[in-house]
């Protein structure tokens, strides 16, 4: 791409004003030139009057006495006069009587064309010439002769030019004197400030702009273009201020002021290199807080927003200059601990590091009790870069985790191992969904009092391989993938199918339930879909029951309300599983368009020693008017304690294990179907 050629600012000035001052100095010229002419022409039509008035008595004394010595000597006089060609005297009859000088006509040049635009109408004078009055005493004029004089204003011309062209040249000089100084001084006052800021501006930095500002100078600090460099200054120094602000935002973590994962990169990075020069180790430890979701659903999100803060202060607090803390997102900490060399300094590190984060934390009229699971990875052992050492020893988090609350965990080559058993296992639930892998068991629910069948459960299995895969060991994978969005809609969609089915074959279908996963409770479809799919298998939407586990109603309990009151109004069962296992408020309870509570199976495995818990959700129910349904009855101790206390209706492997659709059917379906057609038979 062609760049125009640079023109320096002071030869365009120095231009300019040359230009502009001949440009004054011609029209100045020809103004003057106007004037003198017209003065001129003033001061020589003066003159002739003067002249004819000075020879006229003389020269007409000469012509009455006829004395041609007298009117050649005024006739010599009057050629001794500035510009005058000729003279001459003509008596009353034409004939010439004295004439002196050359009256021959100019040359038709350039002085002579000039002179005759000019003074052509001055060229020449004439005056007749009067009888005297002292003669005969008569008072009467009596013509005589006639003076006539010629100018030659070739030569008054010729004086006039060269006047002129002093002047002009005078002019000019003045002109030019005048532009050398101007061009001076506005290089001096103008040009060379401007050119001292372009050369600052080409030093500016762009990383730190505010360290090369511009020169003001001292003669422009009340100017336009102090002004101007004034306000370029304070845009550099806003610019820096922004630019810092943007590199803050871009490697620190806005919440807590910690440095973020791009920063953290870098860090490690570093502390890489120098591990490598010294032949040292150092440890990362990845921090996932325990339970840090309850709080932002029972507290909110600001009081959460301050714990994660005052985490970040007590995590910096422990580590000190040992190494840097820096925050990835969420409740997700790393430190890099440049001086933990051995897996033992790591664990007393570890140790005294989840005493501090066990202090209960006093948050306005809060107090909260901080937990949180690590994982560790060692350098090099763990891994040779950043990502290599975060990933494992996230890892290594996940596994602490499994163990409970508060642990700690390192990372190994197992761990590695497991997380690549979970990736397979997402791409063969995605190829199962394809594939129709997928297949539904029913677990009754029994009236505890008289065995009669009220319900099911429809429970997902994966048939891979000739052999059934337990739910336990995929569903997590699904829920963290979110593959179990359409795992669900195929567990509503088909149990739809199976309703339908009993409906066409047997005339009687029992309700059936089935779990709603919280990312699928959250998906905006899920409402959408159940009304579409009981639609069309044309299914009584009672018969439908949605299980919700208590930790998706929490999640956001103003939208959980509305999904729930627009199934309830279509007239589908909505029952809240594992309830009491989770941290809602009771006060949201009554506020849930539900229609059944279910008793997890952990507080009936305590009956009838423990049985506080199962006894407060009875009485909840019966206040609320829901039906209760107590899962994972084993055995008749736990029976007859929820017979006792009204309990009605059960579910467990006392009553029957979940059973495949043709085992569900021969056990449950088919009978009743026979008592119905022996019943009609007996009526009729």
């Amino acid at each position: 791409m062609n760049t125009a050629r640079f023109k320096s600012l002071t030869w365009k000035q120095t231009n300019l004003v040359v230009f502009t001052a001949l440009f004054f100095a011609v029209a100045i010229f020809i103004i003057e030139i106007l004037i003198v002419v017209t003065t001129e022409r003033q001061s020589l039509l003066s003159s002739q009057q003067e002249l004819l008035d000075s020879v006229e008595q003389p020269a007409a004394n000469a012509v009455w006495a006829l004395d041609d010595n007298l009117a050649r000597q005024t006739m010599e006089g009057v050629m001794k006069v500035e510009h005058v060609g000729s003279a001459r005297i003509t008596l009353d009859d034409n004939s010439l009587f004295v004439n002196l000088g050359s009256s021959r006509p100019e040359p038709s040049d350039t002085f002579g064309n000039l002179s005759l635009k000019l003074f052509g109408d001055l060229k020449q004078i004439s005056r007749p010439l009067q009888r005297p009055f002292y003669f005969e005493g008569a008072q009467k004029e009596q013509l005589i002769g006639t003076l006539t004089i010629n100018y030659d204003t070739r030569e008054l011309t010729q004086t006039l030019i060269s006047q002129l062209q002093f002047s002009f040249a005078a002019t000019l000089a003045r002109a030019l004197f005048l532009t050398l100084v101007l061009s001076i001084v506005f290089h001096r006052f103008l040009t060379q400030p401007i050119a001292r800021i372009s050369e600052a501006i080409d030093k500016i930095d762009p990383e730190s702009p505010d360290e090369n500002m511009l020169p003001v100078s001292a003669n422009h600090k009340d100017d336009e273009l102090g002004l101007v460099t004034s306000k370029f200054n304070q845009i550099l120094k806003q610019f820096s201020q922004t630019q810092s602000k943007l590199r803050k935002m871009a490697t620190r973590d806005p919440l807590t002021g910690l440095p973020n994962r791009t920063l953290l990169l870098e860090t490690i990075a570093v502390a890489i290199q120098r591990a490598r020069v010294h032949k040292r180790n150092f440890s990362l430890l990845f921090i996932d807080l325990d339970r840090f979701k309850n709080v932002n659903d029972s507290l909110g999100h600001a009081v959460g927003d301050q714990f994660l803060a005052r985490i970040a202060r007590i995590l910096e607090r422990v580590v000190g200059d040992k190494g840097t803390v820096a925050r990835l997102g969420g409740d997700e900490f790393v430190i890099l601990a440049d001086e933990i060399q051995s897996p033992t300094q790591a664990a007393d590190f570890v140790d005294k590091l989840l005493i501090q984060l066990n202090t209960p934390v006093q948050l306005n009229e809060h107090a909260i009790h901080p937990a949180a699971s690590i994982g560790i990875s060692i350098y090099p052992e763990d891994g040779l870069s950043a990502e290599d050492l975060i990933r494992h020893a996230d890892i290594a988090m996940y596994s602490a985790k499994a163990a409970g609350s508060n642990q700690w965990a390192f990372f190994k080559q197992q761990m590695t191992e497991r997380a690549a058993v979970r990736l397979r296992t997402e791409a063969s639930l995605h190829d199962a969904i394809r594939n129709n892998e997928f297949l539904l068991h029913f677990q009754p629910k029994v009236n505890i009092e008289t065995g009669e069948l009220m319900g099911c459960e429809a429970l997902i299995r994966w048939q891979k391989d000739g052999r059934l895969i337990s739910p336990m060991s995929f569903i997590p994978v699904a829920e963290e993938t979110g593959i179990i969005i359409p795992i669900g809609r195929w567990v509503i969609e088909q149990s739809c199918r199976v309703l339908r089915r009993w409906q066409q074959r047997y005339n009687f279908s029992p309700p059936i339930a089935v779990n709603v996963a919280s990312q699928q409770f959250a998906d905006a479809s899920l409402v959408p879909d159940i009304k579409q799919m009981a639609l069309r298998y044309q299914i009584r939407p009672e018969l439908l029951e949605v299980e919700i586990t208590e930790t998706s109603l929490m999640n956001d309990i103003e939208l959980a309300i509305s999904k729930l009151e627009q199934l309830k109004s279509a007239g589908f069962g909505i029952a809240v599983d594992d309830f009491g296992t989770g941290y809602s408020s009771l006060s949201y309870l009554r506020h849930l368009p539900i229609t059944t509570m279910k008793i997890d199976r952990c507080f009936v495995t305590d009956l009838p020693q423990e049985s506080a818990i199962a006894s407060t959700i009875l009485m909840l129910g019966r206040q609320l008017d829901l039906k209760i349904v107590a899962e994972g009855i084993e055995n008749e101790q736990q029976l007859e304690w929820l017979k006792q206390n009204h309990c009605a209706i059960g579910q467990g492997f006392y009553f029957s294990q979940p059973l495949s659709l043709e085992e569900f059917e021969a056990k449950y379906i088919a009978p009743h179907n026979a008592r119905i057609l022996k019943l009609d038979g007996q009526l009729s």
